[in-house]
């Protein structure tokens, strides 16, 4: 019976070969073209990833340049810093925008927000970090960036536009490594602007999803001192 069975089947890949064998030279042309297809789409396709590789690596190369002279130079004063600041964000936010792929592509306006935020250049911090989540909405650096957008619209005072981007956080990005953050902020933002209600929800929140974080303890305290505020009324 075994031998059997390894008979027919021998006969079935017999059989495949020679209709293969025969469509091969019924349809020589044919053959010919799709083998010199295969060939071309494997050039194609070696070609393309040496240019995707070499364009990453020059960027890069271009990109940690930038970065390595800033990080070299001297600063006699705040002012020539900030210019220096500035200059370098630019030039990272050019070999970003210029990049098609890769690290650059990808973070080069995450880095250079950094350091427009450092330099208290808020606005231009905001553009950045918003620039950089529509790129890269699924970065871990993501919710970091919006966080960070969140805080230059405070430092510009416009707590109204923080608040609406700690709510996508809350959205958006739930379970992020700043979630905690995202919530204490908000509740903080919401005492500010005198919404003690909406900020004692954020607190409890803190508190509640995540009791182990230093912003719990620290939405405690907030509370603790609402409540006094509210009985000394």
């Amino acid at each position: 019976m075994e031998t059997r069975d390894i008979e027919i089947r021998r006969n079935i890949v017999e059989r495949g070969l020679m209709a293969v064998k025969e469509f091969a030279s019924e349809n020589l042309r044919l053959v010919a073209w799709s083998a010199v297809g295969l060939v071309a789409a494997v050039l194609l396709v070696t070609v393309g990833y040496m240019v995707y590789d070499s364009r990453q690596e020059a960027d890069l190369a271009r990109f940690e340049k930038i970065l390595d002279d800033f990080q070299g130079l001297q600063y006699p004063t705040e002012a020539e810093r900030a210019a220096a600041i500035e200059k370098t964000a630019a030039e990272l936010i050019a070999v970003s925008d210029a990049a098609y792929w890769g690290y650059a592509r990808r973070n080069g306006r995450y880095v250079a927000a950094g350091l427009y935020f450092e330099a208290g250049m808020y606005d231009k911090a905001l553009e950045s970090y918003l620039l950089f989540v529509d790129r890269s909405s699924r970065s871990f650096f993501a919710p970091m960036a919006l966080q960070q957008a969140a805080r230059s619209l405070e430092s510009l005072d416009r707590n109204k536009e923080a608040l609406d981007i700690y709510r996508r956080l809350e959205k958006e990005y739930a379970d992020s490594a700043v979630a905690d953050q995202v919530l204490y902020d908000a509740g903080r933002l919401h005492q500010m602007e005198g919404d003690l209600f909406k900020a004692r929800e954020s607190f409890n929140r803190v508190i509640a999803l995540f009791p182990k974080s230093p912003f719990a303890r620290k939405a405690r305290e907030r509370l603790m001192l609402l409540g006094l505020m509210e009985t000394k009324r």
